[in-house]
């Protein structure tokens, strides 16, 4: 690997970048070439390659080298007939070839539609007839899952029939000439409360949260992130807009399970590796050789907040002769466009289960009452955020836009409280804390105690579930290799829930295949699943395995 360091800013530079407001999602090339002190040095591995102009495979790129390919495929979409304000969906294999699209088609005023990998057909189906793109570039085996029979499209190309374009040079009349509120992509949301949501991200926001983390960061010579996300997701389009203009070493991977998270950070050793909670929770289970993730200094995650049982538990593998790793926890989503919370954790962090942290200076964040008005502290709310990176709103839906809007806040769907100090607490996403007879039961909370004080529970998911008409809560855990009883771990999780003022669960069930703990295009529980799954428990627990499920 030959990445280069020439290609990292200086502060004045990154200060100079940063204040430029010029720049934008729609001339991010021209911009960072502009800015660089090395445009012509390698900058990027993507581990996956990405099909040059020449055909060939390739997986290292310099800011020219990545320029001219995208210049090419802006012609080529040109050549398509795709004009300012046109929507294109890409939907292909997960690669750096999402952010590649993205700049070809919003530096000539199109909006690319990126749908992630592991879209089922409903998925991508939904996202498409939202977006009523004029084309789609795809490759065959998702083709073939949603149905080209069954879209309304202008035109559909496969990957195997077009996986480069002819090398081609974008005139500087092709170039759009784009304002802050233009938009320039359509991301979307987890759907883990339902049918995934078109995300508008525009020039101005899509850049930021990069602009705000050139004077916020210092890039050190030697560092290397690792972006092990779904690389058409917010956080990754959004981190890779920010090496894009810094000059950042980075390594473009994908999301995968754990293990192969793990593989990857032994061959590469980056210092920085960024990931979804799905993976941090996968890897308690794995058994792993002794220092093999001494390079990485910082472990980031981009998203919901992360179990604190699986922070420490990463954290506490590196070797003991190395200086302390760091987890940053940062609370972003696809609608507030760049993380606006963080929490960092060390081994020596006490414990304090669902803080995620104070502000990061992006954005305002504040916990609202259901009038708009501000809460106190430790009154529990709807957490809200203002700032240049939040979205303007969904694609042709203004009524689910403005009902995420609140005293000029976007509400983020979770509740929430500030504490004296300034730290923001997650008690549960909106629709998941459970409304019981004998009080509200938040879910997070009860699988932080579940997952640090249960012995053999790897990850949990807690929810709630019906028995005789009344709303239970609901607990699914795994236990890796463990042979453990479901009635023991039942009464271990009530005591600890109990002492530790939460609302003991009914029903406890160990899973035993990957479909008992559903999840999302990006690796988040679909609760709502699991809801619908035990919504009749007093025929659930009647025929199921006691070895695997117990009832209190």
């Amino acid at each position: 690997m030959t990445l280069s360091i020439e290609t990292i800013l200086s502060p004045d530079q990154r200060a100079k970048l940063s204040a430029d407001e010029t720049v934008g999602g729609g001339n991010l090339l021209p911009s960072a070439i502009a800015h660089s002190p090395a445009p012509d040095k390698t900058f990027l591995r993507t581990e996956r390659p990405v099909i040059n102009t020449d055909g060939e495979p390739q997986h290292e790129f310099s800011l020219l080298e990545l320029d001219k390919l995208v210049q090419s495929w802006s012609v080529w979409y040109r050549g398509k007939g795709v004009v300012p304000r046109d929507r294109v969906a890409v939907y292909f294999e997960d690669s750096f070839a999402y952010s590649v699209h993205f700049y070809a088609l919003a530096q000539i005023g199109a909006i690319a539609v990126l749908i992630n990998s592991n879209a089922s057909k409903e998925i991508a189906q939904s996202l498409i007839r939202q977006t009523t793109p004029v084309g789609l570039y795809v490759d065959q085996a998702r083709l073939d899952k949603i149905g080209a029979g069954e879209l309304d499209l202008k035109w559909i190309t496969t990957v195997e029939e077009q996986p480069a374009p002819p090398a081609a040079v974008l005139p500087p009349e092709g170039r759009f000439k784009h304002v802050n509120e233009d938009p320039v992509t359509i991301l979307h949301s987890s759907g883990t409360t339902g049918i995934p949501k078109p995300t508008i991200h525009t020039h101005q926001s899509i850049v930021a949260g990069p602009k705000f983390r050139l004077v916020d960061h210092k890039e050190n010579p030697g560092a290397l992130t690792m972006t092990s996300l779904p690389q058409s997701h917010l956080g990754c389009i959004a981190y890779t807009t920010y090496a894009v203009l810094a000059g950042a070493n980075t390594i473009a991977a994908f999301d995968r399970p754990g293990d192969e998270l793990i593989a990857d950070v032994a061959e590469y050793k980056p210092t920085a590796v960024m990931s979804f909670a799905h993976a941090y929770s996968e890897i308690p289970g794995l058994k792993l050789e002794p220092g093999v993730l001494d390079s990485v200094n910082v472990w980031v995650s981009i998203g919901d907040a992360v179990h604190e049982a699986h922070i420490k538990h990463i954290l506490g593998l590196r070797s003991k002769d190395k200086p302390q790793s760091a987890f940053f926890d940062r609370l972003g989503t696809t609608e507030l466009g760049w993380g606006v919370l963080l929490k960092i954790r060390n081994l020596d962090t006490a414990r304090n289960d669902r803080c995620a942290g104070k502000p990061v200076g992006v954005a305002e964040v504040v916990v609202l009452r259901a009038d708009g008005t501000i809460a106190g502290d430790n009154e529990i709310g709807l957490l809200g955020a203002r700032g240049p990176a939040i979205t303007p709103g969904y694609w042709a839906n203004s009524d689910i836009t403005y009902r995420s809007r609140l005293s000029g806040y976007w509400l983020t769907g979770d509740n929430a409280y500030r504490d004296e100090n300034g730290d923001h607490f997650l008690v549960d996403r909106s629709v998941d804390a459970i409304e019981t007879a004998n009080g509200v039961g938040y879910s997070v909370f009860m699988e932080e105690v579940i997952l640090a004080d249960v012995p053999d529970v790897i990850d949990a998911a807690v929810v709630a579930g019906k028995r005789d008409g009344q709303i239970v809560p609901v607990a699914v855990v795994t236990t890796g290799d463990a042979v453990v009883e479901a009635d023991k771990l039942l009464a271990l999780a009530n005591e600890a829930l109990v002492a530790a003022g939460h609302l003991p669960v009914g029903v406890l069930e160990i899973a035993q295949f990957e479909e008992d703990l559903p999840v999302g295009v990006t690796g988040k529980v679909l609760k709502r699943e699991l809801r619908e799954k035990y919504s009749a428990l007093e025929t659930y627990t009647s025929t199921a395995d006691p070895r695997y499920v117990a009832s209190a």
